[in-house]
């Protein structure tokens, strides 16, 4: 079925089948090189964790077509199920990449992106028969990558209203996967309307700690790679899937719709190109604080036992997701490490009592350890409505965070970007680190020189004829037992 005329899905179609690696500027090649490492290393992270047990054990024993591959092993599953199943690891680290706002079109943000996109370019190439070039990969993930952060974008304030940022996902995974199927306009417009159809994710969980944050990655990765299988095999999907009278803006965010956050410069920049690494495993909106925070008591020689009180001023809605728990108490005493991400005053304490703030530190043992508990309960933060104003233009204000000390000292600073953030960048190598750290963490890893030789390999993608077995290749010395499905805590 064509797009409807009046409906902007139009343009991104066009968008989508007409790219061309050739348009890619530079640092957006560098930009999906990165992140495709960097979802890689987050989901190897996410094969020792209790969800990707899970996850992983249902889709095993499930079976069916072996197309793909589940990362950490060697099996093969349907393509829909490698990439529900890897996003969701790739996740639940709280390890994966985000759009904080876009310096083109002054908005923010896109949420999480390469997190879904990533994992369903990749199994969909497994799945192929053909050669997939290293160049055809890259411009997938750049597509996909680019519409997602403009589908939020375009939602403006109401992005916030409880959807989570995969709710939009499912279109911009179809474009990619439409892309490594070949599809002309009308398939692509087809697959958008069923993408459409399978728009869900909601925040719910960031409240309480349960593991359904992660689980909308997954279920984006999957719907998106659905509906492009649905129409490549002659399925008809609405017209309009954003503007009809029952569309994605009209009824997922209550009319509310900017143009120029969907489509300014569409073929020209691509918002994947302005994406945040994350160094830290914790929601992103602790990221800024506690990096401000680790800056100012490093710059000072301060100490977590040093702090009589840590002080911080955010924008209402970052209070709501990562300071607030459902009573409309601060969240000092987190019940699971999933709570923990979440939980803006005790990630601050695990920064100052521990060093750092990633798997290997915020750990079930964490959540009891007296020093860090003390210290979170010394964290005080208020709303500062400037910042609810600057809200409006990034996604992730940076916060005011003071220290004050036992013995009467008190400094402060408001760092504006932090470390992995487009205008404070990672490099490639500091990547690599990381993706080594994730490994690290699993003992699922692979050998050291397989992992330098997917290092290689994704360093040297543009000029790759064939990927379709970089990800698979890492993997092939793993086992075959199905993992058991343990009890979280």
């Amino acid at each position: 079925m064509e797009a409807a005329p009046s409906d902007p899905i139009r343009a991104l179609v066009h968008h989508a089948c007409t790219a061309r690696f050739t348009d890619l500027p530079e640092q957006t090649v560098a930009a999906v090189q990165r992140a495709m490492l960097d979802t890689v290393g987050a989901g190897i992270a996410g094969t020792s964790t209790p969800m990707g047990r899970i996850v992983t054990a249902a889709a095993l024993e499930t079976g069916g077509r072996p197309d793909s591959t589940v990362w950490g092993y060697r099996q093969r599953v349907p393509a829909a199920e490698a990439a529900f199943v890897n996003a969701i690891m790739a996740r639940c680290r709280e390890l994966d990449d985000v759009h904080e706002g876009s310096p083109v079109v002054g908005m923010g943000h896109g949420g999480h992106v390469s997190v879904m996109v990533v994992p369903a370019v990749i199994a969909v190439a497994e799945s192929l028969p053909h050669p997939v070039s290293g160049a055809e990969l890259i411009t997938a993930i750049a597509v996909g990558s680019d519409l997602i952060p403009r589908l939020r974008m375009a939602a403006g304030s109401a992005g916030r209203l409880g959807f989570e940022g995969p709710a939009v996902a499912p279109f911009g995974v179809a474009a990619a996967v439409g892309r490594l199927y070949g599809f002309d306009e009308d398939t692509m417009a087809n697959a958008m309307g069923a993408a459409y159809a399978h728009c869900a994710g909601n925040v719910q969980a960031t409240r309480d700690g349960a593991w359904d944050v992660w689980l909308n990655a997954g279920i984006a990765a999957r719907a998106g790679f659905v509906a492009a299988d649905l129409a490549r095999r002659g399925h008809h999907g609405t017209g309009a899937p954003l503007l009809g009278a029952a569309g994605l803006y009209p009824l997922y965010f209550r009319g509310e719709y900017h143009e120029r956050g969907l489509l300014t410069e569409l073929g020209q920049t691509f918002e994947g190109t302005h994406l945040s690494t994350k160094l830290y495993s914790s929601c992103k909106y602790t990221h800024n604080p506690i990096y401000t925070l680790t800056e100012l008591a490093r710059q000072n020689g301060i100490t977590a036992a040093d702090i009589e009180r840590i002080s911080v001023l955010t924008n209402s809605h970052e209070m709501r997701v990562v300071v607030l728990d459902q009573e409309g108490q601060h969240k000092h005493e987190p019940a699971t490490v999933g709570a923990a991400q979440f939980s803006l005053p005790f990630v601050l304490a695990i920064a100052l009592v521990h060093g750092d703030v990633f798997p290997d530190t915020l750990t079930e043992e964490s959540l009891h350890d007296p020093e860090t508990l003390a210290l979170a309960k010394r964290v005080v933060v208020q709303v500062d409505p400037a910042k609810d104003e600057l809200l409006k233009k990034t996604g992730y204000p940076p916060d005011d965070v003071e220290i004050r000390t036992w013995d009467g000292r008190t400094v402060a600073a408001c760092l504006p970007y932090t470390k992995g953030h487009p205008r404070n960048p990672v490099t490639f190598d500091e990547v690599v680190t990381k993706f080594e750290r994730c490994c690290a963490l699993s003992e699922l890893s692979p050998s050291a020189n397989v992992r330098a030789a997917f290092v290689d390999d994704v360093h040297a993608l543009p000029t790759l004829s064939d990927c379709r077995h970089l990800v698979a290749d890492l993997f092939r010395d793993a086992h075959d037992d199905v993992p058991v499905a343990a009890t979280a805590a």
